[in-house]
């Protein structure tokens, strides 16, 4: 029988699974139709996401899950004002904003692979591939996004950019750590 923790994890990570795949694939879908088709097929649902995972930084400070609370309240809460005082604030800019379909783009693939690896690791049975995928995707992802809000998001900017070099060089220690070891038989 599972314990309650993991449980309500891989519950919780399926979950968000699911809901970044929907994002990720209304993206998709929506490339052809222009940036404003993106913007209407995507931005509430992935805002009420990005609002659902502030319940992230409870689970780092109650030990629910091994990650820094530090690292976990920066990038939940720049999501968060990202998408409440920009994306909902300016809807029209946002919508017009090639910034705004590259970074959903980043974001729902980025999070779908996230949140898989952490349902199949919460029972210690990640296949290699998406631990790889998952340490390694990183890589064209964060500088992606990085560049996409420099030109229209100075605000934000300005608060995500101290936290971005300790989120990247986290995230290449944590991949060293777990792909650059031993490596487990999946």
């Amino acid at each position: 029988m599972q314990s309650p923790r993991k449980l309500y994890l891989t519950i919780h990570n399926t979950l968000f699974f699911a809901l970044w795949i929907s994002v990720l694939y209304a993206t998709i879908s929506n490339f052809s139709n222009g940036k404003a088709a993106v913007f209407d097929a995507t931005e509430q649902h992935t805002r009420c996401i990005q609002t659902a995972t502030l319940v992230e930084i409870i689970h780092s400070a109650i030990g629910l899950v091994k990650s820094p609370v530090s690292t976990t309240f920066i990038q939940v809460t720049t999501r968060v004002i990202q998408v409440w005082m920009i994306w909902y604030s300016f809807p029209s800019n946002t919508a017009s904003s090639y910034a705004y379909e590259t970074l959903v783009f980043a974001w729902s693939c980025a999070d779908a692979i996230r949140y898989a690896y952490l349902a199949f690791n919460v029972h210690g049975r990640c296949p290699g591939w998406l631990s790889w995928l998952r340490y390694t995707i990183f890589y064209p992802l964060y500088p992606i996004a990085w560049w996409v809000l420099k030109p229209l998001f100075w605000f934000l900017l300005s608060l995500y950019v101290p936290g971005a070099w300790n989120m990247y060089t986290y995230m290449i220690k944590q991949r060293r750590k777990i792909l650059g070891g031993k490596r487990k038989e999946t």
